[in-house]
This record gives C-alpha cells, structure tokens and sequence, in this order.
C-alpha cells in the first residue's frame, strides 16, 4: 500500500511539472523579447541623443532603424527561427530648457496576437549652443 501511494504521489509530480516546464519557456521567450525591444530603443535612443547634442535641434530627428525581432532557437527543434516582424520606434523629444531635452522612444510589436510596448528616456543637454 506505501508503495502504491508513493508511486500516485510520484505521478502527480511528473505531472505537475510537466505542465510548468513548457509554460516557464513561454515566458522565457516573451521576456527576451521584451528585453529586445527595449535594446532596440535605447539603440535608438543614444542615436536621437547624439543628434540632438551635436545640432541642439529636435526637428528632423533622425529616422527609426529596422531592427526585426529575433525569434531565437526552436526549443525541440534546436533551429533558428526566422522573424515574424520588425519592432515600431516612435521618436519623441520635448524642449526642458534653452539647451535641454526630454526625449523619450516608445517601442511597440505584436506577440502572439496581443500588442506590446515598452519606452526608454534619456535627459539630453545639447552642446551646440556653447
């Protein structure tokens, strides 16, 4: 009889993690691309920030990158996964002062249906007026 319900309780285990294996790798994934998105927008952020530091303008910023979003390995498959779409980069930079800037870059990309967004800012002082 010990046996018999130390072997259910064994079952019940195994199968409780089997379900929590793959649904810990769903959000490994969507994490990684969160962490993505947000790389992309600081990229295109320090991008922004040396424009605006070198012409103290904010007008005609320069225009967003296409950085694709990278699915990564396929967890059985073991093979690259091509990308399904690229990220969306919105530029927007705000006067603080004469010579100081608020800019932001919001980040957007679909994920299994849903929208997603993420946004980087950076305080920049240009150094064209000096």
């Amino acid at each position: 009889v010990e046996a018999l319900v130390a072997m259910t309780v064994l079952l019940v285990v195994t199968l409780m993690l089997e379900g929590v294996i793959p649904a810990s790798f769903a959000f490994t994934k969507q994490d990684s691309v969160r962490v993505e998105a947000i790389s992309a927008g600081q990229a295109y952020l320090d991008e922004i920030r040396q424009y605006v530091k070198s012409s103290g303008s904010i007008t005609s910023l320069p225009a967003a990158p296409v950085i694709p979003i990278d699915q990564g390995y396929g967890i059985i498959s073991q093979q690259a996964s091509p990308p399904s779409a690229d990220f969306a980069m919105t530029p927007d930079c705000i006067a603080r002062s004469l010579f100081s800037f608020d800019c932001t870059v919001a980040v957007s990309w679909g994920e299994d249906g849903h929208a997603q967004s993420a946004s980087v800012e950076s305080y920049v002082a240009s150094q064209a007026g000096f």
